[in-house]
């Protein structure tokens, strides 16, 4: 008997040289730090300078949306879908 695969929390890129750009002007129109921007975002000040860095290529959706959210554009504006292997495997096997 198999069980049902949990639904995961989507995937999302994020272009960093935009970021970089976007936080020396926001929404109000001033510069944020990354810490500030991780304040804003209620994340961790090491996971938005790992993104910041480069050290870390993918997040997840909820830690996308913050981002995005305390910067002031659309989550599709900054971020880029990644579908993970399993869900095309799995679509690949339904067809």
């Amino acid at each position: 008997m198999s069980t049902p695969a949990q639904k995961q929390e989507p995937l999302f890129e994020v272009d960093r040289d935009l970021l970089k750009r976007l936080m020396r002007r926001t929404k109000t129109g001033s510069e944020m730090t990354g810490r500030g921007l991780a304040e804003a975002a209620g994340l961790a000040h090491g996971t938005v300078g790992n993104i910041l860095s480069g050290e870390t290529e993918q997040v997840f959706a909820s830690t996308a949306e913050a981002i995005c959210h305390a910067i002031g554009v659309e989550l599709l504006v900054l971020c880029t879908p990644v579908f993970r292997l399993a869900v095309v495997r799995q679509k690949a096997l339904t067809a």
